[in-house]
């Protein structure tokens, strides 16, 4: 993407949010991590509201040397007001160690998995994740299942995953080799 800055082209950062409800967003967003990694991009992956337990991307991806992996979760979800200052103390921390982690280094590449649904929850501010978007020179991906209707505006390019059948609504757990 470009933007004209007194007749000079600059490039910009680009935003991509994957949205969409059932299963695929985080799928979809390690296709475009696997991708980036391959060609040497340095890339950062924050997890909100996940462990990294029984996590097969965090497994691949763990000894690439240009890709860091970070999580912010509980064992159990968010799921109530009760666990609300909890749950932004965590992601408070996250984002504080995110800080920290690109100011040693800038990364082309930064997703957010997950991020959507902690803005729509409350847990983060739009302007908590702008504060570390500058250490980023490529590209900044962010997941969920839902955004806040007036961010759509703050995105280059919107992608909606539509899971039309999956095992998971039958009951059949994550398979490992298959889903992990």
């Amino acid at each position: 993407m470009f933007k004209r800055d007194k007749s000079i082209f600059q490039i910009m950062v680009k935003i991509t949010f994957i949205v969409g409800e059932g299963k695929g967003k985080t799928t979809t967003s390690m296709g475009h991590i696997f991708q980036k990694q391959r060609e040497g991009k340095s890339i950062l992956v924050a997890q909100f509201l996940k462990t990294g337990k029984n996590c097969g991307e965090c497994n691949f991806f763990k000894n690439k040397d240009n890709v860091r992996w970070f999580t912010f979760g509980e064992d159990r979800f968010y799921q109530s007001k009760d666990q609300k200052d909890e749950y932004i103390t965590l992601m408070n921390n996250g984002i504080s160690a995110l800080k920290g982690e690109l100011k040693k280094a800038q990364v082309e590449i930064l997703l957010l998995d997950e991020a959507g649904i902690a803005l729509s929850f409350g847990l983060l501010s739009w302007d908590q994740l702008k504060g570390i978007f500058s250490y980023v020179s490529d590209e900044i991906i962010l997941t969920g299942r839902k955004f806040p209707e007036g961010l759509k505006s703050k995105a280059d390019t919107i992608i909606k995953v539509k899971e039309i059948k999956h095992p998971y609504t039958k009951g059949i757990v994550a398979r490992r080799g298959i889903d992990f």
